[in-house]
């Protein structure tokens, strides 16, 4: 590389923007926290994504999780689920089958309502991680 004015010349092409860990943003959404600094909170509701960090200022509107939470929260669901009705059935044999449907429907809904929110600040942080859609555009310092 050549020297231009005591500094490396690239010959035009820009630095590439700092690396930014996967597995560190997939565990502070899944903390519903912020994926950059780890301590402002990512939702303003239930589901609704803060556009902006409220303690770093990172910018979060960019974020596209659409269906994939949904997705993922539907098959852990229905896998314990699943699992539950079978295990059941070996534990309590002679059980009423109205008793059982009802019990694992609850039981589904609120493994559901409660991880649901963890998945989503998960993707969003992978998303955040890996630049998708307009995460880190023209930002180098990340």
């Amino acid at each position: 590389m050549a020297e231009r004015g005591g500094k490396p010349f690239s010959g035009g092409i820009a630095d590439p923007p700092a690396r930014r860990s996967l597995a560190v943003a997939l565990v502070r959404g899944f903390m519903r926290r912020c994926p950059k600094c780890g301590t402002g909170a990512m939702f303003r509701s239930y589901l609704g994504v803060n556009p902006r960090c409220p303690v770093c200022g990172e910018d979060l509107s960019a974020e596209r999780a659409d269906d994939a939470p949904a997705f993922i929260t539907l098959f852990l669901g229905c896998f314990i689920g699943g699992a539950g009705v079978l295990l059941s059935d070996n534990i309590w044999p002679g059980a009423p089958l109205i008793v059982m449907a009802l019990f694992w429907l609850v039981v589904i809904a609120a493994v559901s309502l409660l991880i649901l929110p963890r998945i989503k600040g998960a993707v969003v942080g992978a998303e955040w991680a890996l630049r998708m859609h307009a995460f880190g555009r023209g930002d180098k310092t990340q």
